[in-house]
């Protein structure tokens, strides 16, 4: 294996810095400014539910390279590799590097959106659809497996044109790499958007459970970043602020869905309950309801809104994946949002799979840690068949139970 150290003199601002590049191997992927798991328990979205299941023995300190933590439009907050948290007021925001923690020791460029739209909740079916889940900041097997399958090219850039990306659900916590993933998610965001492509970020029980806080999944260095930073002892507070309206992250992420409809397919993180069809919603009804209450979640009043919260709700619900429903019962949800098929994460498998005839797909596998493991998988829909694909461009169909 050989070492190449390469330094590059740069400018940003009138200060000159220099950028050092390590190539350690041919899987490392080149550099340039550019424009994990166990079975998850379930909570109901409560206050007491916070309170009285907290995570005990979480070493809370820095571990390496993290961030950047945008804070209110003008501060920048990083961790260097030596664990030393360092803020800027002057930074340039068309060009912000994101350094990865890990052996390669990655590194990539991102440029600030002037402002976020909300998403749509359905869209015609595009050529290709690419679908992955429950990454759980684990960037070695989210870059890889997007590299392999020509989402991205060695610069981190979206190359897939007007294909859309799903993401459904749970990228963030246990990783020790979850900014860097959602920074990537980010700018893959824009990117495609420029190219009529689309990144479908569907957001999962930890996404929400950030929201308001809930600190029990998060590295400890996750924890410690948000106490520094929002200048809160309280864990559940200091969090709550690291994902609020007051960090660049926080904005972005509280405008995505929770359930979006592509063609015929509904994705949605973990599933749809026949409860649901109780209340007569339809999937844009879902999204605001569940959306206005982001930065909310310990006062919900509303009995579809706590419905669409509780352990029956989108993000939670794993009857479907269990097979506790009847076939009936998911023809019923399918007719009732004019969808022939669902897709979810959520509930852990083996190996992407179908149940109910093919009219159910979980994509929710123990993911490789490393890069190019070959354990990485996602779904691959492309003229109305579906594919498994893994992070080493290896394709097979999807078997219908």
């Amino acid at each position: 294996m050989k070492k190449r150290i390469i330094i590059y003199p740069n400018r940003i601002k009138g200060f000159a810095i220099l950028i050092i590049f390590a190539v350690i191997n041919s899987s490392a992927f080149a550099q340039k400014a550019s424009l994990i798991k166990s079975i998850k328990s379930d909570t109901i979205l409560k206050k007491e539910a916070i309170i009285n299941k907290k995570k005990k023995n979480t070493l809370i300190e820095f571990n390496g390279n993290d961030g950047p933590f945008i804070i209110n439009d003008s501060l920048l907050y990083v961790v260097d590799e030596a664990n030393h948290l360092k803020i800027t007021t002057v930074f340039d925001k068309d060009s912000i590097p994101v350094e990865v923690s890990n052996l390669n020791k990655t590194e990539f460029f991102v440029s600030l959106a002037s402002g976020y739209d909300i998403p749509d909740s359905e869209y015609e079916l595009p050529e290709k659809i690419v679908a992955i889940s429950d990454i759980e900041g684990n960037f070695n097997a989210f870059s890889s497996f997007l590299y392999s399958n020509k989402i991205i090219d060695k610069n981190y850039d979206w190359i897939f044109g007007e294909g859309h990306l799903v993401l459904n659900g749970d990228f963030v916590d246990r990783g020790k790499n979850v900014t860097q993933v959602l920074w990537l998610i980010y700018k893959l965001d824009q990117q495609a958007k420029a190219q009529n492509g689309q990144v479908h970020f569907i957001l999962g029980n930890h996404e929400i459970l950030n929201f308001y806080g809930d600190y029990r999944y998060n590295n400890g260095k996750y924890i410690k970043a948000a106490q520094v930073i929002s200048n809160k002892n309280n864990n559940e507070e200091a969090l709550r602020f690291l994902y609020s309206e007051n960090s660049e992250i926080g904005k972005w992420l509280a405008t995505k869905n929770v359930i979006e409809k592509i063609g015929d397919y509904i994705f949605t993180h973990a599933g749809l309950s026949p409860d649901i069809l109780k209340y007569d919603l339809n999937i844009k009804d879902i999204n605001k309801l569940v959306r206005k209450n982001y930065n909310n979640l310990v006062k919900i009043e509303d009995k579809t809104e706590r419905f669409l919260y509780s352990s029956d709700g989108p993000f939670w619900y794993r009857g479907l994946a269990r097979e506790k429903l009847k076939s009936q019962e998911l023809d019923e949800i399918l007719e009732e949002f004019k969808a022939k098929k669902i897709i979810i994460g959520h509930t852990p498998v083996d190996s992407i799979s179908s149940k109910y005839e093919g009219k159910l797909i979980n994509i929710d596998v123990h993911h490789g840690q490393q890069m190019f493991s070959g354990k990485t998988y996602g779904l691959l829909i492309e003229n109305c068949e579906e594919f498994i694909i893994d992070d080493t461009n290896k394709i097979k169909a999807l078997n219908k139970d």
